[in-house]
């Protein structure tokens, strides 16, 4: 994943994985609003008061966040509403701005050598996006400086990052969802705090929409070929499980993934050897990398002759190149548009000319 930099702070009123009952959306008068896919988020509703809760891994008994607006608590449990001015410290975070028009409050992002957003971009060369990321945390000065209300980040293992510049921080757990339309469904989250929920929901139900169609349509597709994805990093080779973001997508999109029946909490490390069986069953295989040159079968591999010689690899072979293509950005809010690029390999009769977005083909 990558992790930029997007610190949009704010106040939580609990902060700290705890099994409580806050999860549970009737406490002390609150109602949650359920959401159509994202499980890691809950908007509460007292009278004309509004909360959102994060929820961690262990989802709904897992609350790791607590942020409170339209409130009348105290200004010590109060979040700063509606957000205009914030850091980001992920780059999953910005396009949620850039879809509601917001990227202006952004003043601040961490590894911004990874945008890919051309007004993000411009923004950090224009002076008006700074980066405050360091190779071991956060640039505290800089941080205070720009005067966010608040910091997005990621909750775990990076709560030093923004303690010396005592910024309150709103966690962000977007990465947890397995469903892409739960993923997708965060705009909602960032709408709520920017004010601007109409616009978010009526974003995100477009969205759905153009998924949900794209993707009853496999019915009327062939047989699904059994495909394989996965990424190489220092010699091992590690795949999503059955229970993932890519196996669901991949499964829309009318292919069958030779891991469906695992399950995990993280990727899963794969020998080189059941590699190579697991690709000699498959009709794609499918990479995911980060490369700025050209990406040809030699790259995938690393070189190895016995991945070369797969036929899934000589005549089913595609990438998601993450130095070129915003896959852990703008793909988030672009589902159907990732849906349809998985499509149009593992059925490419049902696609007539079309330029891919986010996953390729890679041609003998």
């Amino acid at each position: 994943m990558r992790v930029g930099t997007a610190l949009v702070g704010l106040l939580p009123l609990v902060i700290g994985c705890a099994s409580t009952p806050e999860g549970s959306g009737t406490v002390a008068g609150w109602s949650g609003v359920p959401n159509g896919y994202a499980e890691h988020f809950e908007l509460q509703v007292r009278g004309d008061e509004r909360r959102l809760l994060v929820f961690g891994p262990e989802g709904r008994k897992d609350t790791i966040g607590v942020y409170a607006y339209r409130t009348r608590a105290s200004s010590a449990q109060r979040t700063p509403w509606p957000l205009y001015r914030v850091v980001a410290l992920s780059t999953t975070h910005l396009p949620y701005f850039s879809a509601l028009g917001s990227e202006h409050m952004v003043v601040g992002a961490a590894h911004t050598d990874q945008l890919r957003d051309p007004t993000f971009l411009q923004a950090l060369r224009n002076g008006t996006l700074m980066e405050v990321g360091l190779p071991d945390g956060v640039d505290a000065e800089r941080l205070i400086a720009l005067t966010p209300q608040v910091v997005f980040d990621h909750p775990f293992g990076r709560k030093e990052r923004t303690s010396a510049a005592d910024v309150p921080t709103i966690e962000v757990a977007e990465y947890l969802e397995v469903h892409p339309l739960g993923r997708a469904e965060w705009i909602r989250f960032f709408g709520m705090l920017l004010g601007r929920e109409e616009q978010a929901d009526s974003i995100f139900a477009a969205i759905e929409h153009r998924y949900t169609v794209l993707r009853d349509m496999k019915q009327h597709l062939p047989d699904p070929p059994v495909v394989f994805f996965g990424s190489r990093w220092q010699g091992d080779w590690f795949a999503p499980p059955g229970n993932s973001y890519m196996a669901t997508l991949i499964s829309d999109a009318g292919g069958r993934y030779v891991l469906a029946d695992t399950v995990a909490d993280g990727n899963i490390t794969i020998p080189l050897e059941r590699v190579l069986l697991l690709g000699d069953r498959v009709d794609h295989f499918g990479v995911l990398l980060a490369d700025p040159g050209k990406v040809d079968r030699t790259v995938l591999t690393g070189g190895d002759r016995r991945l070369l010689a797969l036929k899934s690899m000589s005549s089913g072979a595609f990438v998601g190149n993450s130095a070129k293509d915003d896959l852990f950005g703008q793909a988030l809010l672009e589902p159907d548009e990732v849906l349809r690029d998985l499509r149009c390999i593992f059925h490419p009769g049902s696609c007539g000319v079309r330029a891919p977005r986010y996953f390729r083909p890679v041609l003998q």
